[in-house]
């Protein structure tokens, strides 16, 4: 997940991200991590360019990229990691952790130069995981392309859904889990910000997916509205 540094670096750290600690991992959760501990989902936004700097220097940077999401792995910290596409790049990366709370998350990442010198930024949100799960027993040899579904609320000042629209959002991602269509939803806790949640879905063809998401019943509402992302992570780290 270099910032500015184009999609051949992208997918490389991806296999090398995967190789480093998905090989026979249980879950982040289940390693350690600190009670009462929070999930925390986070774009990794990109920051100020890379241009001018010493090829070198990158290398190294990415060196101690890679090395810091080794290390939260094996304090029981990181579930995963991988890039996405965005159009606009803007978000360059997610990775998802457990902290203690959201100021937690800056030490997560004093260790990463992309991030220690504003090549990347931290886009922490609080989330709760509502269907599917993080898997360990992973070949981090085998990538595979997702498509990472945004949702957000259609007017920032509009209505919340209630508890019977979140019930029947659960009840239709519970609906259509499976490993090949949707293999994870989460609710994205904001009070600011319009976000609402994450769907991670298999590659699928558009016209399918959009019809899968569309029947989401705060997206056929119009009370939410959904965004789709390529992201690359290792086959199976969703299910």
């Amino acid at each position: 997940m270099c910032a500015n540094l184009g999609w051949r670096c992208l997918f490389g750290l991806v296999a090398v991200v995967g190789a480093a600690f998905w090989a026979s991992a249980p879950l982040a959760a289940e390693q350690g991590a600190p009670a009462k501990a929070t999930v925390f989902w986070i774009f990794l936004t990109t920051g100020k360019s890379v241009q001018g700097t010493d090829p070198s220097e990158i290398q190294k940077m990415q060196a101690a990229h890679l090395a810091n999401f080794k290390r939260l792995h094996q304090e029981g910290k990181l579930f995963t990691a991988g890039p996405m596409a965005d159009p606009q790049k803007k978000m360059r990366g997610i990775v998802v952790v457990t902290a203690a709370d959201r100021k937690s998350l800056a030490d997560y990442f004093e260790p990463d130069p992309y991030v220690k010198q504003g090549f990347m930024t931290l886009d922490g949100i609080e989330m709760e995981i509502a269907v599917g799960r993080f898997q360990g027993d992973v070949d981090p040899k085998s990538l595979a392309e997702y498509r990472l579904v945004l949702l957000e609320k259609s007017q920032p000042d509009g209505n919340e859904a209630d508890a019977a629209m979140r019930a029947r959002n659960v009840e239709y991602c519970e609906s259509i889990h499976d490993a090949s269509r949707l293999c994870f939803a989460g609710w994205l806790r904001e009070d600011k910000i319009s976000r609402r949640g994450i769907l991670i879905f298999r590659k699928l063809d558009d016209e399918q997916l959009k019809s899968l998401v569309d029947e989401l019943p705060a997206v056929k509402s119009s009370a939410w509205k959904a965004t789709t992302f390529p992201l690359y992570m290792s086959d199976g780290i969703v299910k």
